[in-house]
Order: C-alpha cells, then structure tokens, then sequence
C-alpha cells in the first residue's frame, strides 16, 4: 500500500526543507573542496586559511541540520498518536 505524497502539511514542509538545507551543506562542501584543491595546486607547501577550515566546518553543520530536519519531519506525522510528538 502506497502513501500518498502529502500525509501532512507539517511533514511535508519539515522534509522538504530539511532536503533543500542538506543540498545547500552539500553543495557548500563541494564549493570548499574546490577551493581546498585549488588553493592546494597554488601553495602546496603553505598552511591552510581560517577561513577555509571555519567554510569546512560550516558546510558539514548545515548539511546534517538538513539530515536532523528531515528526520524531525518524518517524525512529526499528524496521522500517528502513539509516536507524535
């Protein structure tokens, strides 16, 4: 038996923007691996910046909020009563 798409509004919203969140960390973690390479290619031998470090840590945190988010939608369906919250 299939479940329809839209169980709930507040499930719905919770996980679709809990995946629009884990993208942007995603895509935000490939935007620093890029520039780690590339700042690898240009300085091999030179210390990493602050900043690339801090954008690393940045990406990673948004990206499981997104993963956190999306299991707190899947956990707050409407249409159960015993694991609601």
């Amino acid at each position: 038996m299939s479940t329809p798409l839209e169980i709930s509004k507040a499930f719905t919203w919770n996980v679709t923007v809990g995946v629009v969140v884990m993208l942007a960390g995603a895509a935000l973690a490939l935007a620093v691996s890029i520039w780690w390479e590339l700042a690898k290619s240009r300085a091999p031998r030179e210390g990493r910046s602050l900043a690339l470090g801090v954008s690393g840590a940045a990406a990673m945190t948004i990206f499981w909020i997104g993963v956190v988010w999306q299991l707190v939608g899947y956990m707050r369906l409407e249409y159960t009563t015993w694991w609601t919250w």
